[in-house]
């Protein structure tokens, strides 16, 4: 309240006070005490301000309320394609699963992890490497020739390795298996070993039949003759230290061979008939003083078809004891070895 008006009201009371006080109440003073009502409409009008300030902040809260949370909806929906890539997420475990059963064997089923040589085209005589890791009972490595025919077993474990030897006389083809065994069954892995020759062949590594070893030495030239036959051919070589007489038969292409006993001279032979012709030097003498094959030569081999070649003959040796002898025009004739055998005409 006003201190003006707790003035008036003070002095006010006092005079009233005062009056009650007094014997005699012949003093009247309350026109003067009239003027009380000119000073309460003069304060209500500074209370009623106070009103004014409480409407102004309620109309300006509530419009702001309502635009803040109209976009936080908006914000939700950019979280849905936030939910489609976890499809992405689910092809991963397809080729994890896909794994699991291949590293996990059988208990009784054999398995070869890993089988390898340290060379796989090696010169004869060499020492190869074999490593191998296998989950099995027993193991074995079998050694192989061209043919597939095993020429030696090995007994190893599941897991090791093992030096072997090349060997020079399985030809140019040798193949190395490892068979591992579990619970009655076996399964096996195979490495094929090339064999490379330290010397070339002659007439061309290409025509090496598949079988053959490799030359021991270079091929060896000297003069030589050369004759054909009807049902087979000659040979004459000096080469190599020899001096050799090679009769070739077409039945069942045998071969034998002598040592020519001729000396240069003259030898009487029974003329050939018309279109033929009759052994020459050192294969006349080998008709007179030798055997074919099977029989006399005149039987196995009947008369020549062609004059004496007379050109130089070339020898080379195989490592496995077979030899190889060139005829005119190219051709070139394998004999298994020895003085006698078979032979087969390889280019």
């Amino acid at each position: 309240m006003n201190t003006r008006l707790w003035s008036i009201l003070f002095i006010i009371a006092a005079l009233l006070l005062t009056a009650a006080c007094q014997p005699e109440p012949q003093v009247i003073e309350l026109p003067t005490l009239a003027s009380l009502p000119t000073l309460t409409p003069s304060d209500t009008p500074t209370i009623t301000p106070f009103p004014t300030d409480t409407p102004t902040p309620t109309p300006t809260d509530t419009p702001t309320i309502t635009p803040t949370y109209t976009p936080s909806l908006t914000v939700t929906s950019s979280l849905t394609p936030t939910s489609t890539v976890t499809p992405t997420n689910t092809v991963t475990p397809s080729p994890t699963a896909t794994d699991t059963p291949t590293v996990t064997p059988t208990p009784d089923t054999p398995q070869i992890l890993d089988f390898t040589a340290s060379e796989t085209s090696p010169v004869p005589g060499a020492n190869v490497t074999l490593r191998w890791s296998s989950i099995a009972d027993t193991a074995r490595i079998d050694q192989l020739n061209q043919q597939g025919a095993v020429v030696q077993t090995f007994s190893v474990p599941p897991s090791g390795e093992i030096t072997v030897t090349i060997p020079g006389n399985l030809g140019r083809l040798i193949v190395y298996r490892l068979a591992a065994i579990r619970g009655g069954q076996e399964t096996a892995r195979s490495i094929p070993i090339t064999v490379s020759c330290a010397v070339a062949w002659f007439f061309g590594n290409e025509f090496a039949p598949v079988n053959s070893g490799c030359p021991v030495a270079l091929g060896a030239v000297a003069a030589g003759k050369y004759q054909p036959f009807e049902r087979g051919l000659m040979i004459f070589v000096t080469a190599n230290g020899l001096n050799r007489i090679y009769g070739l038969q077409n039945a069942n292409n045998r071969y034998i061979s002598y040592v020519s006993g001729w000396d240069g001279g003259s030898i009487d032979y029974p003329d050939a008939p018309s279109g033929l012709q009759r052994p020459q030097e050192e294969f006349r003498w080998a008709f007179l003083n030798t055997l074919a094959p099977v029989g006399t030569w005149q039987d196995a081999l009947g008369w020549a078809t062609g004059d004496i070649n007379r050109d130089s003959r070339t020898i080379q040796f195989e490592d496995s004891g077979a030899f190889y002898i060139d005829a005119p025009g190219g051709a070139v004739y394998r004999f298994s070895g020895g003085d006698s055998g078979t032979w087969m005409k390889i280019k």
